[in-house]
């Protein structure tokens, strides 16, 4: 009797502990609505292998039903972030460009030989965030190489900003001042107008990331023709704020996801620096040194549909 009463009790106690993985995956998906559910977002992956591990322990201790709604909502958890992690085609031809996404850090030592990974990239396109007085001096070099260029204020010396060897289509260049986004239309190597917008989103709440994306979001609707959106979302590709972002220029995460940020890991991966195309678009993408900065590079060389 002793024996049962051990055994119900700790079936509870792990149906009860699955069920709350259960509802903060459901919680994970309201970020489109409340704020908070974005945040909860982050650990998904997490949440669902989880769910996995619950599921073996409750049908262990004889919990069928709850074995099984683990095993469903564990599905669905890495199921949601998995495409994202699918590598994009290599087909890429003369009608590629390349573009270089970094967060430079606005306070890094000098940055010689970044200025030098981006020239030696031949990046025609260089969408970058955290440009500070400080950067702008000691990579001087690349900033005089790219003969157009847009520079956008957002937070005191972390501006965001866009260097290009395209022709510019000329008056499209915007800045929405303390909003973290700038952009311009260039002709790309096809003589195909293209919208090139570089972002950088606050982080998740209990900040304004929810509100920020969603003033992004309107005015990358406005937007006419096929858009590159590139920047440091502070957001993994399966949040809210990324695919409203992406929605509203009609667009799909450039993948593979790249853990892009220092205090990631293999256990809590943060792709937080994403590149967003047409669908359709093809290419690759591969990751380039922190050289000073928190964040990893992303080069891609990518070929428009």
């Amino acid at each position: 009797m002793r024996f049962a009463t051990r055994n119900k009790f700790a079936q509870t106690v792990i149906a009860g502990c699955a069920v709350l993985l259960m509802v903060l995956v459901i919680f994970g998906f309201t970020g489109r609505y409340f704020a908070p559910g974005d945040s909860i977002a982050l650990m998904r992956p997490q949440v669902g292998v989880l769910l996995v591990l619950f599921a073996v322990i409750l049908l262990a201790v004889h919990a069928r039903g709850f074995a099984l709604a683990s095993l469903v909502f564990a599905m669905i958890a890495v199921g949601s972030v998995a495409a994202g992690f699918i590598p994009a085609s290599d087909d890429c031809d003369d009608t590629c460009v390349t573009l270089y996404q970094k967060n430079l850090m606005s306070k890094a030592w000098p940055r010689y030989p970044l200025a030098d990974d981006i020239l030696q990239s031949n990046a025609e396109i260089v969408t970058l965030q955290e440009v500070s007085s400080h950067n702008q001096e000691y990579m001087s070099n690349l900033f005089d190489h790219y003969p157009r260029s847009a520079i956008c204020e957002f937070r005191p010396e972390q501006n965001v900003a866009i260097l290009t060897t395209l022709p510019v289509v000329e008056g499209t260049e915007f800045c929405l001042h303390g909003l973290g986004l700038v952009g311009l239309q260039v002709v790309g190597p096809d003589k195909q107008p293209v919208w090139v917008v570089s972002v950088h989103l606050n982080w998740p709440y209990p900040y304004e990331q929810f509100e920020q994306s969603k003033r992004i979001a309107r005015h990358i609707e406005q937007l006419e023709g096929p858009v590159l959106i590139a920047g440091d979302f502070n957001m993994v590709h399966w949040g809210s704020s990324v695919r409203r972002i992406g929605s509203a220029a009609d667009n799909q995460v450039f993948g593979p996801a790249l853990n892009t940020h220092n205090r990631g890991s293999w256990m809590l991966p943060m792709p937080i620096d994403n590149l967003l195309v047409p669908k359709g678009t093809t290419g690759t993408a591969e990751l380039r040194p922190f050289m000073g900065s928190d964040h990893l590079g992303i080069k891609a060389r990518i070929s428009l549909p």
